[in-house]
């Protein structure tokens, strides 16, 4: 089951994620990413419309390691200009893409 890519959060967001993962290493990323394949069946594309089942995977396997990665996603997200710095303050990653979805949905009925 492939996911499609819808915005450009969920571009910007794995490829952040991506960006990471790869802070770790690439044998360590790839097996990351395997891992939550095989356990959880999340893909890499499916991250943005699974974030929770996605950061509940990640604290599983890395527990509060999990945590950094997060940060890095949200710095790589404030890097891009996809999030502004003032609302990734104090916000988890889940929070973020929680919020920005919910700001992008309101913009599109407008």
């Amino acid at each position: 089951m492939a996911a499609t890519v819808g915005t450009s959060l969920d571009r910007s967001l794995i490829e952040s994620i991506d960006a990471a993962l790869s802070a770790l290493g690439t044998s360590t990323r790839d097996s990351i990413l395997l891992y939550l394949r095989k356990r959880y069946s999340i893909s890499l594309e499916e991250t943005p419309q699974r974030m929770d089942e996605f950061l509940q995977a990640l604290h599983a396997l890395l527990g509060y390691g999990a945590r950094v990665i997060e940060k890095l996603v949200i710095a790589r997200l404030v890097e891009t200009n996809e999030i502004p710095l003032a609302e990734a303050r104090g916000r988890n990653l889940a929070e973020l893409v929680t919020f920005k979805q919910g700001r992008n949905k309101a913009r599109q009925t407008v």
